[in-house]
C-alpha cells in the first residue's frame, strides 16, 4: 500500500527538527534586519564654510603695529595669525616702507610689536622687523642663527626655544625650563617676544 505524502515528510521532519529550526530562526532574522535597514533614514550632515563650531572657540591675540603702515595700532587677530595678517589689518604699507626688513610670513604671538622700518632707516634685519627698532631678537619668530648670536644660547637650547613657540612671555623661557637660571639672567635683557 502506498504510503501518503505525510506519512513520508513526518519521519524527515522528525529527524531534521533543528536543522529546519535553524533555518526559520535565520529567515526570521534577516528579515528583521532587512526591514530596520530600510526604515532608516540617513543623517545629513553638513559643513558651511565660515561658520564657527560651538564650544570651540577660536583663540585671538592682540599685536601692536607701527611705522611705515596706514593705520598704526593695536589689532586683535586669530592665534594662527601671521606678520602679512597683522599688515592687513593696519590697513597695509605706505609708500616709503622697506618691505625688504619684514617677513610676511613669520608666526604671530600675543603681545608681539611689529614694526615696519621706512626706506632708508637703519635697520638690522629680523624675521619681523622687531629687532630692527629695539635690538632685541624675538623668541617666538627669531631664526636658528639670531637665537644662537644669544650669549649661552647654542644650537640645541635654539632649536629648544624654536620647537616650544610660542610663548606669552620671556618669562616662559624660564618656567617651561627652557634655559637655565643663570642664562635666562644673561638673556632676559636681550630678547623679546
Amino acid at each position: 500500500m502506498p504510503t501518503s505524502f505525510q506519512e513520508k515528510i513526518l519521519p524527515l521532519v522528525k529527524e531534521n527538527l533543528l536543522i529546519i529550526a535553524l533555518f526559520s530562526g535565520g529567515l526570521i532574522l534577516l528579515g528583521i534586519g532587512v526591514i530596520q535597514m530600510t526604515g532608516q533614514k540617513q543623517a545629513k550632515i553638513r559643513f558651511e564654510s565660515g561658520t564657527k563650531v560651538e564650544g570651540s572657540p577660536v583663540a585671538k591675540i592682540k599685536v601692536d603695529v607701527e611705522g611705515e603702515v596706514i593705520k598704526p595700532g593695536v589689532y586683535e587677530l586669530s592665534s594662527d595669525a601671521r606678520v602679512q595678517d597683522a599688515l592687513i589689518s593696519a590697513g597695509g604699507l605706505t609708500s616709503n616702507a622697506n618691505r625688504k626688513a619684514i617677513n610676511l610670513a613669520a608666526k604671530l604671538a600675543d603681545g608681539q610689536k611689529i614694526y615696519v622700518p621706512a626706506q632708508g632707516e637703519a635697520v638690522m634685519t629680523s624675521t619681523t622687523g622687531i629687532k630692527g627698532i629695539t635690538g632685541l631678537v624675538s623668541i617666538n619668530s627669531g631664526t636658528q642663527a639670531e637665537l644662537e648670536e644669544l650669549p649661552g644660547i647654542g644650537p640645541v637650547t635654539a632649536g629648544k626655544i624654536i620647537d616650544n613657540r610660542p610663548y606669552g612671555s620671556v618669562q616662559e623661557l624660564l618656567e617651561r625650563k627652557i634655559v637655565g637660571k643663570t642664562t635666562f639672567e644673561k638673556i632676559k635683557d636681550l630678547i623679546t617676544l
